[in-house]
């Protein structure tokens, strides 16, 4: 994978791995990397966003994007209940899909030998909102295809000083 000359790819394919490993154990579905890009001014439009803080050897946050009907098939899937629109049941969801792979990282981080700690999932919902970054760091965008259709992951880290 390409990623600017300031971000450490290290640090990227983890989130890539674990966020293909969590859909196929925890909701039993194959992910596959569509695109991974340098996040511009406002490409994507979501509805549900997972987002955790990471700390440590470099700081950030790493966002897990969905749109609204594919954060209710994504969390029916894993949780095993229908639901018809987004609920407290899906947003818990998504905030613990998006924690189950903050940990899944951070795990095959410690094993590269970096130090990485991770805060609470934090759930934003609405209607086509975008997420905005912090320009002094730089943001990459891995989207996915699947089953229940398209969402993305975004990873924002700088080394810590």
């Amino acid at each position: 994978m390409n990623a600017p000359r300031a971000l450490n790819v290290d640090y990227i394919n983890p989130f890539i791995e674990a966020t293909v490993n969590t859909f196929q154990t925890m909701a039993n579905v194959v992910p596959t990397r569509d695109k991974v890009f340098l996040k511009g001014e406002g490409e994507e439009v979501y509805g549900v966003s997972g987002i955790i803080g990471l700390g440590g050897e470099a700081c950030g946050a790493v966002v897990l994007n969905f749109p609204e009907q594919v954060a209710i098939a994504a969390v029916a899937k894993f949780v095993g209940e229908d639901f018809g629109s987004i609920s407290p049941g899906v947003v818990d969801g998504v905030g613990e899909l998006t924690n189950i792979i903050a940990g899944d990282a951070k795990n095959r981080l410690m094993q590269k030998g970096y130090k990485f700690e991770i805060g609470l999932p934090k759930i934003v919902t609405g209607r086509n909102y975008i997420t905005a970054q912090n320009k002094s760091v730089p943001c990459i965008v891995i989207s996915f295809t699947s089953e229940l259709g398209k969402f993305c992951l975004e990873v924002s880290l700088k080394k810590s000083i």
